[in-house]
């Protein structure tokens, strides 16, 4: 990939980044995010396709393939390939775009249904996003999740006849029910969430945060390290999502292109590769050298990522060392008692549900 592609790349994710930061921020203010939302799920689609289209020339370049070997006509033949790129709305991305479908040669077809799946795939993380994003980054820290959703304080035990006595709650619920604070008025919960949103924007450094929160009279409740805690966990939020969906992405790219019947004769296996550092989950390290057919990963559900910011990924094998090693035979065709001698107790991992990680939904 050229280095002007990644700066195109990068240019996207930043900009996807800004709009999850407004998106957050709006709903911390009580604002509507709906704008906001809509520009990161066209900025996300770009990411997934551009993803997808890098694993799969990745692939064949890996295993030594020409990229001539998917014997579809190129995009590069239609009357007007920029057609493609329509739905994505800033120009780096619909630039980006415009070089891979120029770049992997496949009918026009299967581009407009990635495309279609790209944005379908964004729609899910950002319906995902509205609903449950703030509310998981505010519950990684008490004290935010206090902050934006509330902390009822401990009632003192009451006599029966006490219990009839109706009384004020301590705990206020302001701005449609959802942001409780203690002994602060509406005014200084509608400042408090102004600031956290103007944080988390950038527009406004935590470092000077501090005399806001005075002039709002909140310093008993609102500290510094409470909104920056929820800028990091912000950013932290959005390099796990876009992690995890483009890492899924790139390795779809990856088998995609070799369910192709022409390139299964360059690359007729795959071949699981982890990280091996100490982020990497045992589970997954210990699958390292997993050897499968683009078949017997879809059958058995173990399509890369393998669980939250998973790092491995499949990687071809081209049929010369897979002859070599025993795997196949001359046309390709897998030898699958060989394999799985090769692969030994890293199939109990599989078949004891360890792999993928529990709870995670592969593919």
């Amino acid at each position: 990939m050229s280095a002007s592609s990644n700066q195109l790349i990068a240019k996207i994710a930043e900009e996807g980044a800004t709009a999850y930061r407004e998106a957050i921020a709006a709903q911390v203010a009580g604002d509507d995010p709906t704008e906001h939302w809509d520009r990161w799920e066209a900025d996300t689609a770009a990411l997934l396709l551009v993803s997808w289209g890098s694993g799969a020339i990745q692939t064949l370049r890996d295993a030594g393939a020409p990229l001539q070997a998917v014997k579809n006509p190129p995009v590069s033949r239609f009357d007007r390939p920029e057609d493609i790129s329509v739905r994505f709305r800033s120009e780096a991305a619909r630039e980006v775009v415009r070089r891979f479908t120029r770049l992997l040669p496949m009918t026009r077809e299967r581009w407009e249904a990635l495309v279609q799946a790209a944005f379908a795939s964004a729609r899910e993380m950002r319906t995902d996003e509205q609903t449950r994003g703030l509310r998981e980054i505010a519950d990684r820290s008490p004290d935010l999740a206090a902050l934006i959703y509330g902390k009822p304080e401990p009632q003192p035990k009451r006599t029966p006849a006490e219990v009839k006595v109706r009384r004020t709650p301590a705990v206020q619920g302001v701005v449609q029910g959802s942001f409780f604070v203690t002994d602060m008025s509406e005014e200084q919960v509608q400042a408090t969430r102004d600031l956290l949103a103007r944080v988390i924007r950038g527009e406004s450094a935590v470092s000077t945060a501090g005399k806001a929160i005075q002039r709002i009279g909140v310093g008993d409740f609102v500290s510094m390290t409470v909104l920056e805690t929820g800028t990091d966990l912000t950013a932290a939020r959005l390099e796990t999502v876009y992690r995890t969906n483009t890492n899924r992405a790139a390795s779809q790219g990856r088998l995609d292109i070799c369910r192709d019947e022409t390139v299964r004769k360059f690359v007729p296996l795959m071949q699981f590769s982890a990280t091996k550092d100490k982020r990497t989950r045992e589970t997954h390290k210990a699958m390292h050298g997993y050897v499968a057919s683009v078949d017997q990963i879809d059958g058995q559900g173990i399509p890369t990522p393998l669980g939250f910011n998973c790092r491995c990924l499949w990687k071809p094998i081209p049929i010369s060392v897979a002859y070599g090693k025993g795997w196949c035979d001359e046309d390709g065709n897998p030898d699958y008692d060989a394999i799985r001698r090769h692969n030994g107790d890293r199939q109990k991992l599989i078949d004891s549900g360890e792999v993928p990680d529990r709870g995670f939904l592969a593919g």
